[in-house]
């Protein structure tokens, strides 16, 4: 019996990945950096406002504010370039000819 092969990624868009590395390993590429940024910088983003709330509600600890605030712009900045390279890999995958749409 073979072992199923679990999928590298839970993304709702996982099974267009897999399209595109059979024809256009180049825009696998660009989907799978995208998808690894775009949920980190989610992660992050996600504990850094928390924490932002907490630093900036405690005496004693304004010195560390400013880097909780660099914290908060450099995840949403990840975020952001996650965005931006799976929409690199839409574009390259829809340049070759690949259908996009979500499989039924």
């Amino acid at each position: 019996m073979s072992k199923a092969k679990k999928p590298i990624s839970h993304s709702p868009d996982y099974p267009i990945y897999e399209k595109m590395k059979r024809k256009n390993p180049r825009a696998a590429l660009f989907w799978i950096a995208g998808d690894r940024l775009y949920h980190a910088g989610l992660t992050l983003t996600m504990l850094s406002i928390p924490a932002l709330f907490w630093i900036y509600t405690q005496t004693g600890t304004a010195g560390l504010f400013p880097w909780f605030i660099g914290a908060l712009v450099l995840s949403v900045g990840i975020f952001i370039l996650g965005i931006v390279l799976k929409r690199e890999a839409y574009k390259l995958a829809i340049q070759n000819g690949m259908d996009i749409r979500k499989p039924v």
